[in-house]
């Protein structure tokens, strides 16, 4: 069993009023005086030759008497758990009453954050100057935005959007979620402060070929928000393994079809939340820490990218320095590391509770059957639940079984976001993990069987799971502190 230490915070009903102020941080990186690669799409980076739309850091501070949360959607492919320790240190998210929750769009179209695209495989493409300034200029906005805090009033929707012509999935069983979900504060004068809206699909309507920065659809979804309400926009990606992808019509130009998804879904969320009624205004959070162990091959053969942003752990809980990390690719290359001695890094799995909505953050690329379910075919929207020439279709009598996450929300408008405070990768069904177990996992499997390659391994799914139905089910009023 994987050393697990949770930290709840639960606090109930209250006599304050919510506060909030939002606003937004450009983290585009200067191409003229910055070098930079482009994160996603194979195992090198992509150099920029210019940048079509902006990038931005999107922001929200909710304070509710000592409480006090922040919100921060990032245009990146993912931000890993140092990343997002450092940022909270530089705001000042380090007391118990306090909680950053960071989450990437997963844009495909960004610089790399991650370590893993740069002009080479296995060598990083982090501009380390530009990523420490968006954590310094993001710390530095979240600070000034506690003295425009505002009372606000809450407005939460919960939909099924027709992901036709929108999202399909890629990997079988075909799963498509389809729930979108947004909520809305305003100001006491009537005033949009936030949007927040969350919808799963990948953020890759450019494509490998793009050599332009663009924050992709979420992008073109927040500045419609904005143009409409004339307040903030934060976008959080849902559950969008296995694989949801953009279902972009393929004789127009990307660039208006990345446009038309994120405004189709901007729409549907607005008049969603034109219709939905203000709810109670309360604010609390749950965090829960995990340890996992790294299974991937090339994970380990990689191992010093994965230490840019996470500690390294041995199965007693020590911690692994530097040079032990290097001695571990060392063994594994050569055959010799025992799975027992495999390295694991500690992350995160956390609930936000704002008025109606529940936000679920998950530290992945979570597969949306893990959160609905969808095995009966009910979500493959006139697709076919496998397809007729799948190689090695997925046993669907080992699927996992109910309850299903989505079961344990209790709450009327759940939100289900993925790279949520870390990006491990896949966070899939283990029944249908296969992988050639040689450095590379190389040749991949016949069938659907990418996803195992960008996943830190199977036994993550489990833990990361039990610690979320553990956080969701937990109906407890203070804080608590266990180990297992």
């Amino acid at each position: 069993m994987a050393a697990i230490v949770s930290l709840l915070l639960v606090l109930g009903a209250h006599a304050w009023g919510l506060s909030a102020a939002a606003g937004k941080v450009d983290i585009t990186p200067d191409l003229e005086h910055q070098s930079v690669y482009l994160a996603g799409f194979g195992a090198k980076g992509r150099k920029p030759e210019g940048v079509h739309d902006p990038l931005y850091a999107h922001l929200l501070l909710l304070k509710d008497g000592p409480r006090t949360v922040g919100l921060v959607s990032l245009d990146l492919l993912g931000f890993s758990r140092n990343d997002v320790e450092d940022l909270r240190r530089l705001a000042g998210f380090n007391s118990p009453d306090r909680y950053l929750f960071v989450a990437a769009t997963h844009d495909h179209s960004g610089p790399d954050t991650m370590g893993l695209w740069g002009p080479l495989p296995g060598i990083s493409g982090v501009n380390k100057a530009w990523l420490r300034a968006l954590k310094m200029n993001v710390a530095e906005t979240l600070r000034g935005l506690e003295g425009r805090m505002q009372e606000v009033s809450l407005t939460g929707w919960q939909g099924a959007l027709d992901p036709k012509g929108l999202c399909l999935d890629s990997r079988d069983p075909v799963i498509i979620d389809p729930d979108l979900s947004a909520l809305g504060l305003k100001g006491k004068d009537g005033r949009a402060i936030a949007t927040v809206v969350n919808w799963a699909c990948h953020p890759e309507v450019l494509g490998k070929e793009n050599r332009l920065i663009t924050a992709d659809f979420p992008g073109a979804l927040c500045a419609k928000v904005e143009r409409d309400t004339d307040g903030s926009c934060l976008f959080f990606n849902g559950p969008i393994g296995g694989l949801l992808t953009p279902d972009a019509v393929r004789d127009r130009a990307p660039w208006q079809e990345s446009t038309r998804i994120g405004e189709t879904v901007a729409i549907a969320a607005l008049r969603g939340l034109a219709k939905a009624r203000a709810g109670r205004a309360e604010l609390s959070f749950h965090i829960s820490l995990v340890r996992v162990p790294v299974e991937n091959s090339r994970y380990l053969l990689f191992l010093p990218a994965l230490t840019s942003g996470h500690k390294l752990f041995d199965a007693a809980g020590h911690v692994l320095s530097g040079w032990k990390a290097y001695g571990l690719v060392f063994q594994h290359a050569l055959g010799m590391l025992h799975p027992e001695r495999r390295p694991w890094v500690e992350t995160e799995v956390s609930v936000v509770d704002v008025g109606p909505a529940r936000l679920l953050g998950m530290p992945g690329e979570v597969f949306p059957e893990l959160v609905m379910g969808g095995y009966d075919g009910r979500f493959s929207f006139s697709h076919p639940l496998v397809k007729p020439g799948n190689p090695d279709p997925p046993d669907l009598a080992r699927a996992p079984k109910p309850p299903y996450l989505n079961e344990l929300v209790h709450r009327s408008v759940a939100m289900f976001v993925g790279l949520a405070n870390d990006e491990l990768g896949y966070i899939m069904p283990e029944y249908d993990f296969k992988v050639r177990h040689n450095l590379t996992m190389t040749p991949r499997l016949p069938g659907d069987h990418y996803e195992e390659t960008n996943s830190v391994g199977p036994a993550a799914t489990h833990i990361i799971l039990d610690a979320a139905k553990s956080l969701l089910s937990d109906k407890s009023s203070t804080i608590q502190a266990h180990a297992k």
